[in-house]
């Protein structure tokens, strides 16, 4: 949200934001690679969030005129579609519509994903070194509420059905 137009809305766009932001990754994001590698420190922790907010406005030019191009070279009939999610019937772009835009963005979506990824990391990283980095295991003192071993069983059981992605680490 680093443009005032961050929605398309002075540039008859309306919409856009979701499109980026929700829709591209659910239609897109199983093909992603999350896996990122180890958080970094960040030495200057404010320095860097203003390259992350300069880095998004900068990508604004690029997000607006490829769909503003493709609006127009594209067949209005089929620029939306219907799907159903739930109960309801919901107007979204259509999967054609999406497949150019994506590919026009060349895969600017993942990499800001990644770079979102690494950089949440990082800081959280960096958060723990300059807190002296304390004893994790401490902060617990390792007994489980009630609510939190429904969750923990069910977040297992999502995972041994595959629904629930992550990466093996040694012991």
């Amino acid at each position: 949200h680093t443009t005032l137009n961050y929605n398309g809305q002075m540039t008859n766009q309306k919409g856009i934001h979701g499109f980026w932001e929700s829709r591209l990754p659910e239609l897109y994001s199983d093909n992603y690679d999350f896996f990122v590698g180890k958080a970094t420190y960040i030495e200057n922790p404010l320095e860097t969030a203003w390259q992350i907010a300069e880095a998004s406005f900068r990508a604004k030019d690029s997000v607006l005129n490829f769909e503003a191009n493709l609006n127009t070279d594209f067949p209005s009939d089929k620029k939306y579609s219907y799907e159903e999610k739930g109960q309801q019937h919901n107007r979204v772009y259509s999967r054609e519509y999406s497949d150019a835009y994506h590919g026009n963005l060349n895969g600017m979506v993942e990499r800001r994903m990644r770079e979102s990824i690494k950089m949440i990391g990082s800081y959280w990283y960096t958060a723990w070194v300059n807190a002296g980095k304390p004893d994790l295991d401490k902060l617990i003192d390792g007994k489980l509420t009630k609510e939190m071993e429904i969750q923990l069983k069910e977040e297992e059981k999502m995972w041994k059905a595959g629904k629930i992605y992550g990466r093996s680490h040694p012991e």
